[in-house]
């Protein structure tokens, strides 16, 4: 069977590491954390975790410099640990969710891959993201901020890690910080001044991008993410800059005909992904055009969730289908409206909060094909 240490890099997380560390205990075998200089006591509350729970592991004490380089030191003391065969990357304020259904020790017993992705949900978002890979593998970070991680030169063997599953969360050290955000976009900012590599250049003006929208600066944010649209390499991030770009054109007061191309440029990126189509189709019936809110919402109906970057899972379960029955409604399809009203009362997927509404728009798509019949 193999064995999997937990591999972590801290500073000031005494409030939520605890609970990071309950919820990998079930899985791992071994804890290394490096601290990059904590002052609240998060080094004696691991230790006293490890030994109230007599799980082996050590706390390491190591200067931050940045992520890619911290990151990086924990994984080589990690790869010095033999009797360790996988290392598992988690944040402190992250919790490891399992399955009803989910064995540990079959799990671990069935390991042969070199790198499992783990899904990863952040809010109403999910993404898979590389989170085992074998210890004995040369596996690296790259990238000062949003750092990722890299496989060894060699083909590897990668499978998706089914059963478990990665909730961030925002009360670490870091995400209490107001000036997050600048400080981040101040970070890319610096590091695309010299960065020459192609592929990090795009990656950082995707998280600059990203930075200053999560910051409230709109005008900045939409020009990195054209900027990054117009680069190469992953088309998921692509799809998502031009996703955004949208957004933030709408929210703007961009001309129609240019918030539309862009969400159509969007679509014809990744296909596969409707999140665009739904903002294209909301966008429509803000604007009073429900019979083109319409269409953009059709387009979309019936295409199964796909693996991607930040995929927006409501949109697929609900989103669309509410989107299309509300522009429905006022483009005059009063049977289409109320078909799709109650498919939605029929989901399991439908938030609660949401439901008397839809059933309100039954009712009036209901009354309107009444009318009808009678005139």
């Amino acid at each position: 069977m193999s064995t999997i240490g937990l591999c972590m890099i801290v500073k000031n997380e005494a409030k939520v590491i605890l609970n990071c560390l309950t919820s990998a205990l079930p899985l791992v075998d071994y804890v290394l954390i490096v601290d990059t200089g904590s002052e609240d006591g998060t080094q004696e509350l691991i230790r006293s975790f490890l030994a109230k729970h007599s799980l082996q592991g050590t706390v390491i004490d190591e200067p931050w410099r940045n992520f890619a380089y911290n990151r990086n030191f924990a994984l080589e003391r990690l790869r010095d640990v033999e009797a360790v065969h996988y290392a598992m990357i988690i944040d402190a304020d992250d919790v490891l969710i399992m399955d009803p259904a989910f064995d540990p020790i079959a799990f671990k017993s069935r390991m042969e891959h070199d790198l499992y992705d783990v899904e990863v949900f952040h809010g109403d978002i999910s993404f898979y993201r590389p989170q085992i890979c074998r210890n004995r593998l040369p596996f690296s970070f790259k990238a000062v901020l949003h750092e990722y991680l890299e496989a060894p030169a060699d083909p590897i063997t990668r499978q998706n890690a089914e059963g478990l599953r990665i909730a961030t969360g925002r009360g670490g050290a870091r995400s209490q910080n107001p000036r997050k955000y600048q400080d981040d976009a101040a970070v890319l900012e610096i590091a695309l001044a010299t960065e020459a590599d192609p592929f990090l250049r795009s990656r950082y003006t995707f998280y600059l991008a990203q930075s200053y929208r999560d910051c409230g600066e709109r005008q900045k944010a939409l020009e990195q993410y054209l900027k990054r649209a117009d680069q190469e390499f992953w088309n998921e991030e692509v799809y998502v800059s031009l996703l955004e770009a949208g957004n933030l054109m709408a929210a703007l007061d961009r001309s129609f005909k240019e918030v539309i191309a862009v969400y159509e440029r969007a679509t014809q990126t990744v296909p596969a992904r409707t999140e665009a189509l739904h903002a294209a189709s909301r966008y429509c019936r803000n604007l009073g055009h429900y019979a083109e809110g319409q269409e953009y919402a059709q387009r979309g109906l019936g295409v199964d969730r796909p693996a991607g970057l930040f995929v927006q899972p409501w949109v697929y379960d609900y989103g669309l289908l509410d989107e299309f029955s509300v522009n429905a409604y006022w483009a005059g399809a009063y049977r289409k409206s109320l078909d799709a009203c109650l498919t939605l009362l029929a989901s399991d997927k439908v938030p609660r909060d949401m439901l008397k509404r839809v059933v309100a728009n039954a009712r009036f798509a209901a009354d309107k094909l009444a009318s009808a019949s009678q005139s």
